[in-house]
């Protein structure tokens, strides 16, 4: 968790609010195919309630119906903290609220919501999802914050993950991955090289789980400042050898029995670090395992368009790869724990819903929020040093500029991400998409 509550309260506790009284709209992530989880618990949401009331900030807690159902977290579960139950075709007469969290990334019930509000949770734009484009064809929102590149900052005063909301779902996300590839594959390869291609929260999660089948390790990491320390922690994992990489090279899938990508590429389509014929290498009957399926994966083969969606990419990967390798590729694999997985991503992502409500109420609505974030250039800070004298709010606020994505400005809609701003095919589609 990036900061305590109790240091926004020491912070706060002369500050003069706009308003008294806000606005949070628990969506649901039923609408996305197979999703299981949650954006919060019934217990996230006594605690929000809690921290705000310390402050004299009384919050209107309202809940999609059914949005947890799928989890284990029933409506009246719900219903019993406070929260009010609310259907979808009632949401476009209700007044406006401040702020909006999924788990995923919008769908098209979000574009029906009164606005402006601020809305936080994963986007995947990269993916183009209708919900977005819906959104910005009616501009209702303010601010579109990417909950997957919230960070940078936080983590420097907290000591936790660099991007605590994705970091939460990335440890989940290896340990399904890595379990399923060891689970298929040791029957046949009892032991053997094992190669995982990222070497951040998933990717070290990931090799955990390789441990019962790993003779070897060989780690792809592409930031060199990283390699002493990952070598020292995978090294105290057990594992018997341990070679960390830049590139993934021949040499490195040469008989391997299984690999895990577990990079990240932000907002933009995964990077293609592996070529057929290296797979080819590995191995028969060796297992694969791609987390990074949600932005089109990660081997590059002769079937592979721009244009596919993440459910193509991995139709495609799985009839290249039946009968000769194990394939392993789920959109979001912390789905396959959703109670689990609900609790660890409330815990990371309250502190930032719980910033943009008291940021809301001293502001005095979502638009000005907004505006306060964008005085805020984007930043990334690897030193302590750099932060002298930043708050944990000034925390905050930097992780969720970080994240900030679109924003409506001068009735206009802003590319504020750098990466998608770079991306002329994401710049076409979003002007395609704002387009009267």
């Amino acid at each position: 968790m990036p900061t305590d509550s109790r240091d926004l309260h020491a912070e706060l506790a002369n500050t003069r609010f706009a308003k008294k009284q806000v606005a949070l709209l628990l969506g649901s992530d039923e609408f996305i195919p197979h999703e299981t989880r949650v954006g919060l618990t019934p217990e996230h949401l006594v605690r929000l309630r809690d921290d705000l009331a310390a402050l004299n900030v009384d919050v209107d807690l309202l809940v999609l119906r059914g949005a947890g159902a799928r989890a284990g977290f029933p409506d009246d579960a719900y219903r019993t903290v406070g929260a009010e139950l609310v259907d979808e075709a009632d949401l476009a007469a209700r007044q406006a609220v401040d702020v909006v969290h999924a788990l995923k990334e919008p769908t098209d019930y979000e574009s029906r919501l009164p606005g402006p509000f601020l809305r936080i949770g994963a986007v995947h734009l990269a993916s183009k999802p209708a919900g977005v484009c819906a959104m910005l064809a009616k501009r209702n929102f303010a601010a579109i914050i990417d909950g997957g590149t919230v960070g940078n900052c936080s983590y420097l005063l907290s000591g936790g993950d660099r991007t605590p909301i994705v970091g939460s779902m990335s440890r989940f996300a290896g340990w399904v991955a890595a379990q399923k590839l060891v689970d298929h594959v040791r029957a046949r390869h009892p032991h053997g090289k094992v190669v995982v291609v990222g070497g951040g929260i998933a990717g070290t999660s990931a090799a955990e789980k390789l441990l019962p089948i790993a003779e070897e390790l060989v780690v792809v990491e592409r930031y060199e400042p990283m390699h002493d320390a990952l070598h020292a922690t995978l090294t105290e994992l057990g594992f018997p050898r341990v070679s960390i990489r830049t590139t993934l090279d021949d040499e490195a899938m040469n008989n391997a029995i299984g690999i895990v990508f577990a990079h990240r590429s932000g907002a933009k389509a995964a990077e293609k670090v592996c070529t057929l014929a290296q797979i080819e290498d590995m191995k028969p009957g060796a297992g694969i395992a791609d987390i990074a399926i949600d932005q089109g994966g990660s081997i590059l083969h002769p079937g592979y368009e721009e244009t596919d969606d993440a459910a193509t990419a991995r139709d495609k990967y799985t009839a290249l790869f039946q009968d000769r390798f194990y394939y392993y590729a789920e959109v979001n694999m912390p789905r396959e724990k959703p109670h689990d997985a609900s609790k660890m991503h409330g815990d990371s992502a309250l502190p930032y819903l719980e910033a943009l409500l008291l940021l809301s109420a001293i502001h005095g609505d979502a638009t000005a929020v907004a505006r306060e974030l964008l005085k805020h250039p984007a930043q990334r800070f690897t030193d302590a040093e750099q932060i002298a004298g930043h708050s944990h709010l000034d925390c905050l606020i930097q992780d969720l500029r970080n994240g900030l994505q679109l924003a409506i400005t001068d009735d206009s809609v802003a590319i504020t991400d750098t990466d998608i701003a770079q991306d002329d095919g994401m710049r076409s589609w979003i002007d395609g998409c704002s387009s009267p």
